[in-house]
């Protein structure tokens, strides 16, 4: 059987995984700077791999800088000899080659060898939450995608230059408790920044909190200070208040204590991606400029998938996607900030570099060189030989004249294309609008021809990641704003011809078909949502925040029946534990691991537990189908399908558990125990 390999450019961006005959197709795309990899995690250099070497083509040398240094400062020949340099002159005149040159020469030639222009953006090595550091080299924004990332529960403790204090409580990786010892942060004087309260029911909050030593909280209710409808509310407003603060603090320590818990009623605050966009949105441009720095005067180039999480998982609205997809590695920060607007792009470029979506391409210093050192370069010229020299010594008055002449021809087209389309527009206004709406459909989904089976599955279990963490506009690879039903209905057919469970007729590959029932429901989804008016309107509101705001005592609550289910469950108590699950999805319907382990539990108290095998695995299934890495999901399903004697779906199960956590102790026994009787 062929092997697959995952092939990665130089420019950050990765195909895979395909077979030899497939990769045909990339050759003269791929250089000897790319690597490559059997796995999709250790990368080597694409050379090491005897069988590929005859695809990669000779990388290009676009280092020019080796004629620049002859080409130093312009001066004339009286000039030199009145300052006695004319040898000097003379001698670069001989020789041009620049390792001669030796008075001027060693302050150019010694950064390019060591610094090659475009440099491969490295995996980080790690992505757990660090225990102790400095905020300088590890951002608050990346401690916090770490923390949402590996789920993790425990509490940050920042330790900032001027003193002050601030703490970050997490429970699986969503914060439920922000903190600062800064009374200036405080509720009571947020309140009155917000106008709720007034300086003087301030000052009095204050005094009754010192005189009783109660919470401010317990006293803003004893005083009636603030409706208790409105104070889930401004709980929330005055965490997120300080998120905002933690995010802006780049000087000072941090340590994070595992054992750390949220106070008793702390709730969480909302969405742990949505809460990191929201807070980044808000930071001030001016602290973001100050922080990337010269670093903006690089190109930005993609990780190619090796950041912390997704970028899917960000929310990311349509201008922030529209300026994601228009990264390509050729352009600076600074470009991407006047091509978008550079308030938006900015702060979109510190958190994906921040998280390491992308990155800032280290370039060599004479990088910058070329484009002076070439205008340069033709005035040089003439100045050597003298035939020529004097018709152009003639025309060196005029050498502003054609640098400001070849300018203009650039700019002209850019000023030319609008009025073209201007007078294209009167004529027939409806033609412009066509191809700015049709767009050819989605290609995502194909694969290459006589793709093998496992190559195929693989690729698709790939896109099912991708589609689940999408929106249905997104899945049908729709812009929203301009997607009308044709298109709708179009990319659905496209995407069904080669999505449909219909098209695997071989029995032996289940797995295969099954991946494609669960894709299908997917766009099928999508289509059926968006090719419905009003379903589509209210699916927009969503998409917008208009939805109505999540009562989030009812999702606290509904956390707490879940926790005390999970401690009857471990004591065999299943139908005290299923009764709490039941209320804990009454409250709270989108939380996938409590359908996991509701059908668990539905397993464990049934009698016949064969009968009821079906029924209890799809509270599992739908538990997958909300969040495809729910590891309780795999893991109790695993657990049914070995009772029930299907040794193939709970190898499968433990298999994708371990995947999503390599160290989960109870699925590697599992599988152990699976290879041993195998």
């Amino acid at each position: 059987m062929d092997r697959n390999y995952w092939v990665r450019t130089e420019h950050g961006r990765i195909w895979g995984p395909f077979t030899i005959s497939a990769l045909e197709r990339l050759r003269g795309q791929l250089t000897e700077n790319c690597e490559a990899s059997i796995d999709g995690k250790e990368w080597l250099p694409g050379a090491d791999f005897p069988e590929l070497r005859n695809l990669l083509t000779p990388a290009r040398k676009l280092e020019r800088t080796a004629a620049l240094p002859p080409a130093g400062p312009r001066i004339s020949r009286a000039m030199a000899e009145a300052f006695g340099i004319g040898e000097a002159a003379k001698a670069r005149e001989v020789a041009p080659a620049p390792p001669v040159v030796a008075p001027q020469a060693p302050a150019e030639p010694p950064p390019p060898p060591p610094r090659k222009p475009p440099v491969m953006f490295k995996a980080p090595e790690t992505l757990e939450v660090p225990d102790s550091g400095d905020l300088a080299r590890v951002s608050p924004v990346r401690l916090y995608a770490l923390t949402a990332l590996s789920a993790a529960s425990g509490g940050f403790r920042f330790d900032l230059e001027d003193g002050k204090k601030l703490q970050i409580v997490f429970r699986r990786g969503t914060p439920e408790h922000v903190a600062s010892d800064d009374p200036e942060l405080g509720l009571l004087r947020f309140l009155q920044m917000k106008g709720v309260l007034a300086a003087e029911k301030v000052r009095a909050a204050e005094e009754q909190a010192a005189k009783s030593g109660q919470d401010v909280v317990a006293v803003l209710f004893q005083l009636q200070l603030i409706p208790a409808a409105d104070a889930h509310r401004l709980l929330g407003e005055h965490g997120a208040f300080l998120l905002d603060r933690a995010f802006s603090c780049w000087r000072g320590a941090f340590t994070f204590h595992k054992e750390a818990a949220p106070p008793a009623g702390s709730f969480p605050l909302g969405s742990r991606w949505g809460l990191l966009m929201d807070s980044v949105r808000r930071l001030e441009v001016p602290l973001l400029r100050a922080r990337l720095g010269k670093r903006l005067t690089r190109p930005v180039v993609r990780s190619g998938g090796l950041g912390v999480g997704k970028v899917e998982e960000l929310g990311l609205n349509a201008q922030e996607t529209r300026i994601y997809a228009a990264i390509d590695g050729t352009k600076t920060g600074e470009e991407v900030l006047q091509a978008h607007d550079a308030g938006m792009s900015l702060r979109l470029l510190y958190l994906l570099t921040e998280l390491g979506h992308l990155a800032f391409a280290e370039v060599a210093d004479e990088a910058e060189a070329p484009p002076p050192a070439a205008k340069a370069v033709p005035p040089a010229e003439p100045v050597i030989p003298p035939p020529p020299q004097p018709a152009k010594a003639a025309a060196a008055p005029p050498p502003p004249a054609p640098k400001i002449n070849r300018q203009p021809p650039r700019a002209a087209p850019k000023r030319a294309a609008p009025p073209v389309m201007k007078a294209v527009s009167p004529p027939a206004p409806a033609k412009p609008a066509a191809p700015a709406v049709s767009r050819p459909p989605p290609t995502f989904a194909q694969g290459p021809a006589n793709e093998p089976a496992e190559a195929m599955l693989q690729r698709l279990s790939a896109l099912w990641e991708r589609l689940s963490q999408l929106n249905h506009f997104e899945a049908l690879g729709l812009e929203r704003k301009s997607a009308t039903p044709a298109e709708t209905k179009r990319n659905f057919f496209v995407l069904a011809k080669e999505l449909h469970p219909d098209t695997v007729t071989n029995p032996d590959q289940a797995e295969l078909k099954e991946m494609k029932e669960r894709l299908f429901a997917r766009v099928n989804e999508a289509a059926q949502v968006i090719g419905d008016e009003k379903r589509r309107k209210e699916y927009e509101g969503e998409l917008d925040g208009k939805a109505e705001n999540v009562d989030v005592s009812r999702i606290f609550a509904a956390e707490e029946n879940f926790q005390r289910a999970e401690i009857l469950i471990k004591a065999r108590k299943y139908q005290e534990g299923l009764e709490l699950l039941e209320q804990a999805i009454e409250m709270n319907p989108e939380e996938a691991e409590f359908f996991a382990l509701r059908g668990y539990a539905k397993f464990l108290l049934s009698k016949d537990r064969k009968q009821s095998y079906e029924e209890c695995a799809a509270d599992c299934r739908k538990a997958m189908k909300m969040v495809e890495r729910c590891l309780p999901a795999h893991l109790y399903l695993g657990h049914m399908a070995k009772v029930v004697g299907d040794a193939r779906l709970a190898k499968k199960c433990y298999s994708r558990v371990v995947e999503i956590d390599e160290k989960h102790v109870e699925a590697q026994r599992e599988l152990r125990l699976m290879g041993t009787k195998g």
